[in-house]
């Protein structure tokens, strides 16, 4: 008999025990797996959505921290602090500067609050500084009672092109001027409205969420960035795009430590139930190993024969949960989405693929290898002599 078919022998004894020890490093390899794989999606939907996606390089705000502005240039909500208009002609005189894009967020929720309008007051600047901007039917403002919608808004509210659209709030109709096409923002959840139009529906005449703009070399962000700041009153910031979603990773940083704690324990699980599976094997099998060394086995190959047997029950519980893994990786998305109280990307939060599931396979079976280590050494240590004698 080979050592192969020796190990996958004694795993077969107890196929009960094997089995769940096998589950447990599934956990591990699964939670892994699902981790990584939440992680580098929402940093990847945070960076497409406020960096690659949008033409805007730098964003002027009352706002200093990158977590409140991004909450209020990128999710709305009716901020107490506002950017004054007599900024937008400063900055536009900027030979640096290639385009200039004040806008007004505020949110409307319903009396129930079970649903949350975003309205987004913009000038024609908008269709400048975003690229993804196309229009499925219909097309610009038409009068200060038109209204833009996103796709997914249009959706919602089974309205199309020339319909009128009443808000309760501001007791007020709007005639929809244009649709925009689907690009998996958050422009797909807006309603677009001229910006007078937006600062009169909340008494803001004047004032700005804030100010974005796109420069005509992205070279020199910094230079532009030191000379806005310059020109700005000292209670204004200038805000760069990748420092908005640098700042919010950084508030994802709470999430990522329990999604990481959540690895640790689940390892350590691992961990003990493999060195009591494989220990509890060795001990059971006294007599075998004795008898094995005296037809001359080595210790070399008891530590073969050990690490063979956890191997297989590695391999195959690590496989098992780095699959899972990428099964649930959407499903866990879907939930941190609804819980997530940071800023939520409207791009796919979990990003499982072939290199997260390998790596999560890969550390999980050496796991198991280096588990092995210990019940391996208790085997080749048993005295021969002692064993058969006392039994």
């Amino acid at each position: 008999m080979t050592f192969r078919k020796v190990a996958l022998s004694n795993l077969r004894r107890n196929p009960v025990r094997s089995i769940l020890t096998g589950l447990s490093l599934a956990v591990s390899a699964a939670t892994l797996s699902v981790v990584l794989s939440l992680d580098r999606g929402y940093s990847s939907a945070v960076t497409d959505e406020l960096v690659n996606k949008t033409g805007v390089h730098l964003y002027i705000t009352k706002e200093g921290c990158p977590i409140e502005a991004a909450s209020v240039i990128a999710q709305g909500g009716l901020s107490p602090l506002y950017v004054s208009e007599d900024v937008v002609e400063k900055v536009r005189k900027l030979p640096e500067v290639d385009v200039v894009m004040p806008f007004k967020l505020f949110s409307v929720t319903t009396d129930d609050g079970l649903r949350t309008d975003i309205f987004m007051g913009i000038t024609e600047e908008v269709l400048e500084v975003k690229p993804d901007w196309r229009y499925s039917s219909g097309g610009w403002f038409e009068s200060d009672s038109s209204v833009i919608l996103g796709a997914e808004m249009a959706r919602i509210e089974q309205l199309r092109e020339g319909e009128l659209m009443y808000s309760e709030r501001f007791d007020r109709e709007f005639r929809i001027s244009g649709i925009l096409e689907r690009n998996y923002t958050q422009d797909d959840g807006i309603f677009f409205i001229p910006l007078k139009t937006a600062q009169e529906l909340v008494g803001r005449e004047g004032k700005l969420s804030a100010v974005a703009i796109k420069l005509r070399d992205i070279a020199s962000m910094d230079a532009t960035r030191n000379k806005i700041r310059a020109m700005m009153p000292q209670d204004h910031f200038v805000l760069g795009s990748k420092e908005l979603s640098e700042g919010i990773f950084q508030f994802f940083g709470s999430t990522r430590a329990i999604m990481i704690v959540m690895v640790i324990v689940a390892a350590i699980i691992s961990i003990f139930g493999i060195v009591n599976t494989m220990l509890m094997a060795v001990l059971e099998r006294r007599r075998e190993i004795a008898y094995l060394k005296c037809v001359g086995a080595g210790k070399l190959d008891l530590l073969r024969l050990i690490s063979l047997e956890t191997l297989a029950i590695a391999v195959a519980g690590s496989a098992v949960g780095a699959a899972a893994g990428a099964a649930l990786s959407p499903v866990s998305g879907n939930l941190l989405r609804e819980f997530l109280v940071a800023y939520v990307p409207s791009g796919s939060i979990a990003r499982p693929d072939a290199g997260i599931a390998l790596l999560a396979f890969t550390a999980c079976v050496l796991i198991g290898l280096i588990c092995s280590i210990y019940p391996a050494l208790r085997a080749a240590r048993i005295v021969p002599m002692e064993v058969l004698r006392n039994e």
